[in-house]
C-alpha cells in the first residue's frame, strides 16, 4: 500500500476548509448512540466471539443505514450475537426508551507531514475509545461505557490517479462491529464481537467497480459498534480528502 506525501494537499484543504494553509488535521462528525447493557445486541448471554461477515447487505438502504441481512450465513443470529432483525435495526437509529444520541467529532491529524491523517484510540497508545464514559446511561457500573454505536456521513470528491502521486486510502483497525460504504456499496465488513481486526480499502483499485469517476463527489459511510466488555480500540488512517463534516 502506497503512502506518500499529498502533492495537492492545499489545493483540496481550500475548498474543503477555506483556508489557503495546508491543514493538519481532518474533522469527521457523526452520532454516536449510547444503549444500557440489557439491550439484547450488547452483552448478548450467547456468547459466539469472533470476525463474522456478511452479517449487513452490501448496499446500503435508502435511509443510509446498513440493511440487516436476514439471509445471514448461519441461518443463527448467535452466530454473531446479534438477537433479531428488530435489535439490530435500533443501532443506528433513534429508539425512545432504547437509546440515546449525541452529535461527536473525531480529529485525524497529519502529525508526520506525510499526508496521512490519523485518530488512534487504541491500548496500543493507552487511549482506549471510550467516549461516552460518565454519560447519558453511563457506565453501569463498569469502569468504562462499553454498549454505543457511532456513525458517519460524509463525502469525498475522486479525482484522476494521473493527476497526483498518493493514493486514495481508508484503513480502520478496532473492535467490535465496523462497516464501510463508498459510494452506497460496502467496502469494509468487520462484524460481530471481536477484539482488534483490520480493514482497509484502495479507492484507486476499486474505482471501476464502485463507478467512481474523476471529479466527481461520493458519499462515504462508516458505521461501528462497540457491544462486550472489555476493550475498545478504533483507529483510522486516510489519504481521502474528505469534504466539511455531515451531521445526520
Amino acid at each position: 500500500m502506497k503512502w506518500s506525501h499529498l502533492a495537492v494537499l492545499a489545493a483540496a484543504l481550500i475548498a474543503a476548509f477555506g483556508s489557503g494553509a495546508a491543514a493538519e488535521s481532518l474533522e469527521l462528525t457523526g452520532t454516536l448512540r449510547d444503549f444500557k447493557d440489557s439491550h439484547g445486541d450488547m452483552e448478548y448471554s450467547r456468547k459466539s466471539f469472533g470476525l463474522r461477515t456478511g452479517i449487513v447487505k452490501s448496499t446500503l438502504g435508502a435511509d443510509k443505514k446498513p440493511v440487516f441481512n436476514t439471509r445471514y450465513n448461519r441461518g443463527d443470529y448467535s452466530y454473531a450475537m446479534i438477537t433479531s432483525k428488530d435489535t439490530f435495526d435500533q443501532w443506528f437509529r433513534n429508539v425512545d426508551g432504547v437509546n440515546q444520541s449525541v452529535p461527536y467529532t473525531i480529529v485525524l491529524e497529519d502529525t508526520d507531514s506525510d499526508g496521512i491523517f490519523r485518530y488512534q484510540r487504541s491500548k496500543h497508545n493507552n487511549k482506549s475509545f471510550f467516549p461516552l464514559d460518565g454519560q447519558l446511561y453511563g457506565n453501569q457500573g463498569r469502569s468504562h461505557n462499553y454498549h454505543f454505536t457511532y456513525e458517519i456521513h460524509t463525502k469525498f470528491t475522486y479525482s484522476d490517479p494521473a493527476s497526483r502521486d498518493y493514493e486514495m486510502n481508508f484503513q480502520f483497525s478496532g473492535d467490535d462491529d465496523v462497516w464501510v460504504y463508498v459510494n452506497n456499496t460496502l467496502v469494509v465488513d468487520l462484524g460481530g464481537v471481536h477484539s482488534e481486526e483490520f480493514g482497509s480499502v484502495n479507492l484507486d483499485n476499486l474505482a471501476e467497480q464502485l463507478g467512481l469517476e474523476p471529479g466527481k463527489t461520493y458519499d462515504f459511510d462508516f458505521f461501528f459498534a462497540e457491544r462486550h466488555t472489555t476493550e475498545s480500540n478504533f483507529t483510522l488512517e486516510t489519504t481521502i480528502q474528505f469534504l466539511s463534516p455531515l451531521y445526520d
